[in-house]
């Protein structure tokens, strides 16, 4: 097996070191106490403990996750002023470092009209936007029940149709999406050495939209590579319903029956499942590439495994000089004469 990390693997940089471990403070708290920037406020229980072996990892450290995600969402009205946040885990300190190292957020844009509306694009986000439904673990199908009832359009926040629609949509309508998206992970790296095989692993994995972000480190002893972790394969989206008026109330009403619900709902259903299998290729690349390292290179040790050796190093040293007897003058000779 070809090793991934070369002989002359760079030492990790202190102020990464002093990064991660400000990062793995936040995370270090009990679940059920810990909260992020994100709606959900926590790490998917179906990643949490990839992520914990992950940043166990010497060089490499998580700084936002998502296990995968089905969801409806309504879009919002479409200015340049507001984003939508994701629903998915960014600890506090994985944001500011994975903002500090690509330069801001990258969704957000300012060319001095940002109150200027933009062109409204059927499935997008905007100001206004809601979650009317999301899960980050496979779905229960409701079973079909008697004419008239639609537990899947209830299930998603929708009016069924019943084929008296008032008013169509078109291209200014806020519309109702449903989504499955896939694991998405950025783990900040120490070099670009240490990127190399978290890409390598990736892509193997069946993640082929990843990529390496923030190449400031070239110039920039103090900015880090930062590795995305995506696909788009996995990807699904259909538009299912739109917001409408209804004696002056606002509703979101579905386009598509209850049947057209369930088939996307068991699709999602079946790629959660080819998620979690990629991402359990990923972790035993992941881990095979790291092994590999420690099998060629007998001289390599983790932070940790360094640190408590030089400590202990030194207090062998310490017991040493206190057991060595202290040296003394020679007494001088007593003269007989």
């Amino acid at each position: 097996m070809p090793a991934y990390f070369p002989s002359s693997l760079p030492p990790t940089p202190p102020l990464f070191t002093e990064k991660k471990e400000n990062i793995l403070k936040g995370l270090a708290v009990p679940s059920e106490a810990y909260t992020d920037l994100s709606p959900k406020g926590s790490i998917d229980a179906g990643i949490r403990d990839l992520i914990n072996r992950i940043n166990k990892l010497e060089g490499i450290v998580t700084t936002s996750s998502c296990a995968g995600r089905i969801s409806v969402f309504l879009e919002g009205a479409k200015t340049r002023d507001v984003q939508q946040r994701d629903d998915c885990s960014e600890n506090r300190n994985g944001e500011m470092a994975a903002k500090a190292e690509n330069g801001g957020d990258d969704d957000e844009e300012d060319d001095g009209q940002s109150n200027l509306k933009q062109a409204s694009v059927p499935g997008g986000k905007g100001k206004g936007g809601r979650w009317l439904f999301s899960s980050h673990e496979p779905v229960n199908i409701p079973e079909e029940l008697g004419s008239g009832q639609s537990p899947m359009s209830s299930m998603f926040g929708l009016k069924p149709p019943d084929g008296t629609l008032k008013t169509l949509p078109d291209s200014h309508s806020r519309f109702v999406k449903f989504q499955f998206e896939p694991m998405i992970l950025h783990i900040m790296t120490a070099s670009l050495h240490h990127a190399q095989p978290v890409l390598s692993a990736a892509i193997n994995a069946g993640f082929r939209e990843s990529g390496v972000q923030s190449l400031k480190n070239l110039d920039d002893a103090n900015s880090f590579p930062m590795v995305a972790i995506r696909t788009s394969g996995l990807a699904l989206s259909s538009l299912i319903g739109f917001a409408t008026n209804g004696d002056g109330l606002e509703f979101e009403q579905a386009l598509v029956d209850d049947n057209h619900l369930r088939m996307l709902l068991q699709l999602a259903n079946d790629r959660f499942k080819a998620n979690a299998e990629r991402i359990k290729r990923f972790e035993e690349d992941l881990f095979r590439k790291f092994e590999s390292r420690r099998s060629t290179d007998p001289d390599w040790e983790d932070t940790k495994t360094r640190r408590e050796r030089k400590r202990a190093e030194g207090l062998r040293e310490q017991e040493r000089c206190q057991r060595r007897p202290s040296a003394r003058s020679p007494e001088p000779e007593l003269s007989l004469e």
